[in-house]
């Protein structure tokens, strides 16, 4: 373990998993140098809200005691993590990043929070959401902004920027996030980390703050695509509390020991490759090729309803968000950030009939997306179609969920993951999306590329 505590700050939970079973290493020592970074670099990254350091050396040593007593519950046992800071969590402030409940302490956790508790992880604190998870860049007006570890004149993407951000600087191991419109995928592909938004249903939202109760998906930010895995088999499950979760067992993920013959990578041939920065299509055909190289098949499908995709996800994600917020909006209006409350004033006057048209082209819409899965196993897209901008480049930061918002809609289990870098040492992402209930597919393709691939293994100088 010589080597692994060398590079601890950067290790993947199934690594440090086994070092933690065989006792060959603490949690606390984990937990222990995750605490030392965080109190380097969080000044200079402004990732946390609300940091729980007192609470995670007890639980570690808790963990610590009960894996010396035979009682080791799995591979998260030690683990330390952060929670965005939409997660309720019993006893611990949940701001939501807002200034209207920045003294908000909930008295219950929320589904997952309880999950990932009781699979024995240790919980660093509470980490930046943009305000309501309303909004791209994670830029608040009440906490400052989250910045990127890559370049902290960018931003990190939103809304679960934090959890981003701390991957990719090595705070944590794991960081829980919510996706309403790319809200998990976006942030891990500005910060270079895997991001994996499951299928509609797949994980509970109970005690999750919400945006737009059809949209939203909860799921982890790692630094592996195992990671992932082993985090969504944990956070998975039916849930009483949840109405649209069903039960289902936790997906796993499906190995290929053979390469990817066989397998079928469809491209769609509009939509998702269009307009792209340089280095993100140079990325994506270095991608492609690389999938051809492990055996895989590529073909082109087309989706001829995508073009309705923004149009509709925006009145639904508007209407739905507004419904949430109208009860503050009469009596704490000026406690929203700008950017938010406009956002909000604007859905304020969307006709019924908006939201009830765009209910019905969304049907259409999932026919389509299941069409073209039919005949192959994942689609392959760039995950966003630029790399991180600045915060006050409006026009770049309105196209970072172009291509995550259609598997908001569809439901869709939707994997980003690290596949190039720019020439200026930017991260780039791409998607692997599936059919539903299907991430053992989606993460397995993953995984492989990645076993064959080294961009999840390079990190920022910090």
């Amino acid at each position: 373990m010589s080597q692994l505590n060398s590079q601890l700050s950067f290790a993947a939970i199934h690594e440090l998993a086994e070092g933690i079973r065989t006792r060959e290493i603490s949690p606390v020592e984990i937990t222990e140098h995750a605490l030392h970074r965080i109190e380097r670099l969080n000044p200079k990254l402004n990732v946390f809200v609300t940091q729980t350091s007192e609470l995670a050396v007890e639980q570690a040593k808790q963990t610590e005691r009960d894996i010396m007593h035979g009682r080791y519950k799995g591979p998260l046992h030690g683990i330390p993590i952060v929670h965005k800071d939409l997660y309720y969590t019993k006893g611990i402030r949940t701001t939501a990043g807002s200034k209207i409940l920045n003294s908000f302490v909930p008295d219950y956790d929320s589904t997952v929070a309880t999950k990932l508790h009781e699979a024995g992880t240790v919980l660093l604190g509470k980490v930046q959401t943009h305000e309501f998870a309303a909004g791209l860049t994670t830029t608040s007006p009440h906490f400052g902004p989250c910045l990127n570890p890559w370049n902290t004149e960018l931003v990190t993407g939103g809304s679960s920027g934090g959890s981003a951000s701390a991957l990719a600087a090595g705070l944590a191991y794991l960081g829980t996030g919510s996706d309403t419109g790319g809200s998990i995928r976006i942030p891990a592909a500005l910060c270079g980390v895997v991001g994996m938004k499951p299928t509609y249903g797949r994980v509970s939202r109970y005690g999750i703050i919400p945006m737009a109760w059809s949209l939203d998906h909860s799921g982890p930010l790692t630094r592996s695509v195992m990671d992932a895995s082993l985090c969504l088999d944990v956070m998975s499950g039916f849930d009483p509390k949840d109405e649209s979760t069903v039960d289902l067992p936790a997906p796993g993920i499906k190995m290929y020991p053979n390469g990817l013959r066989g397998v079928r990578i469809g491209l769609p041939t509009s939509y998702y490759y269009e307009d792209l920065m340089p280095e993100v299509e140079a990325a994506m055909k270095a991608a492609i090729n690389k999938f051809r190289e492990l055996g895989a098949e590529i073909i082109e499908v087309s989706l001829p309803m995508i073009k309705h995709v923004k149009s509709a996800t925006m009145a639904i994600m508007m209407t739905e968000m507004y419904s949430n917020h109208e009860k503050w909006l009469e009596t704490e209006l000026e406690q929203y950030g700008a950017d938010v409350r406009m956002f909000l004033e604007s859905s304020r006057d969307i006709p019924a009939s908006i939201y009830l048209q765009s209910q019905r082209a969304r049907q259409l819409i999932v026919n389509d997306f299941l069409n073209a899965l039919s005949g192959i196993d994942i689609l392959l897209t760039p995950a966003t179609p630029i790399t991180a901008p600045r915060a006050d480049d409006n026009a770049s930061v309105f196209r970072l969920n172009s291509f995550t918002v259609p598997t908001n809609l569809t439901g869709l289990p939707s994997l980003s993951m690290p596949c190039g870098f720019s020439p200026s040492g930017l991260p780039i992402n791409m998607q692997l999306i599936g059919r539903p209930f299907e991430e053992a597919t989606v993460l397995g393709i993953g995984n492989t590329y990645e076993m064959n691939t080294g961009w999840h293994k390079r990190h920022p100088d910090l």
